[in-house]
């Protein structure tokens, strides 16, 4: 547990140097997740990414396209749902069917990836040359 008088990880949400050092002190070397904030981490949802913008429209990527595109169709069915009770229903019901048809997608993708995954290459079918092309990373120009 770490507690500072400072509250800078109350207020906003970074540990601050006093509790670093004590827990360098310590010789701790992993810190408890609770510390590590969802937005700090690289698997974070940017939902803020597919919202445009009047100076991008003409460059609209294929993503924002789609994006756009359901959610009017969302904010359409929203605006004809809450006019009662029963369409409110109806929304969610359809909702919930398309929530679990994408997570069924999903899973469907991640098995076939799985599949692509998989290699069939023995150490006889490639040379020392076809490995050093696939471990070698991407070209960077530098400056």
């Amino acid at each position: 547990e770490v507690k500072c008088e400072c509250l800078l990880f109350e207020s906003r949400g970074i540990l601050c140097c006093h509790s670093l050092i004590v827990l360098s002190d310590e010789r701790v070397d992993k810190a408890n997740p609770r510390y590590v904030l969802e937005r700090w981490s690289k698997n974070v949802r940017r939902n803020y990414t597919n919202i445009s913008s009047s100076y991008d429209e003409p460059v609209l990527d294929e993503r924002t396209q789609r994006y756009n595109g359901a959610l009017s169709r969302c904010f359409e069915a929203c605006q004809v749902g809450s006019k009662s009770e029963g369409r409110t229903a109806i929304v969610h019901r359809g909702l919930d069917r398309i929530f679990s048809e994408l997570q069924e997608y999903d899973e469907e993708e991640k098995e076939n990836a799985k599949e692509k995954r998989k290699t069939t290459i023995s150490h006889e079918d490639c040379t020392l040359n076809d490995i050093n092309d696939l471990q070698s990373p991407q070209h960077v120009r530098s400056k």
